[in-house]
């Protein structure tokens, strides 16, 4: 019995010991809120800190979307535009998430769609879990680290311009 035990401890300690840490942040959702450093992946999981995208400025339209999504089916097409127009000036990051869906289904469904807009994947779920994520898409503008807005559910091209706005007035110092 005693062997037993000795080796189910040693096997937790080993499964404990290797079992892959996943850094977690949560955060306010609401404007005001600073934004904690984390790091982006893209399809190829190449790590990208979001302090270099935040902190590089221009304001920041961050999205949380799913290639399943009807919702995001509509507003995509629009941020590619809005990206297309405002590229110089504004930051679009576009976080597909992993529920319900696959690395293999996001990628697809960029390359159908012919996006050349940033693409990341939630491959832990940290992000969809760090902005407390209920529903897709939602629309987030960060400033300098720290939320402006915050957006759930379909935007058009004309609620992302206005979403901007005052960033882009106060940028040329209207």
């Amino acid at each position: 019995m005693k062997k037993i035990l000795i080796i189910l401890s040693l096997l937790m300690t080993f499964v404990l010991g290797c079992a892959k840490t996943v850094k977690t942040f949560e955060i306010n959702v609401e404007p005001g809120t600073k934004v904690p450093n984390f790091e982006l992946k893209d399809f190829s999981a190449a790590k990208t800190p979001v302090r270099k995208i935040f902190n590089n400025g221009k304001p920041t339209l961050f999205i949380v979307a799913a290639e399943w999504c009807p919702d995001c089916h509509m507003e995509l097409p629009d941020v590619q535009k809005f990206y297309e127009e405002n590229k110089d000036n504004v930051n679009v990051v576009v976080v597909f998430t992993n529920k319900k869906s696959s690395l293999l289904n996001a990628k697809k469904y960029v390359e159908t769609q012919k996006f050349t807009f940033p693409v990341y994947y939630d491959f832990d779920g940290s992000i969809s879990k760090g902005f407390k994520i209920t529903e897709v898409p939602t629309n987030v503008k960060i400033n300098k680290s720290v939320i402006e807005d915050f957006q759930k559910g379909t935007m058009q091209i004309d609620g992302l311009n206005k979403m901007f706005e005052r960033s882009e007035e106060r940028r040329v110092g209207k």
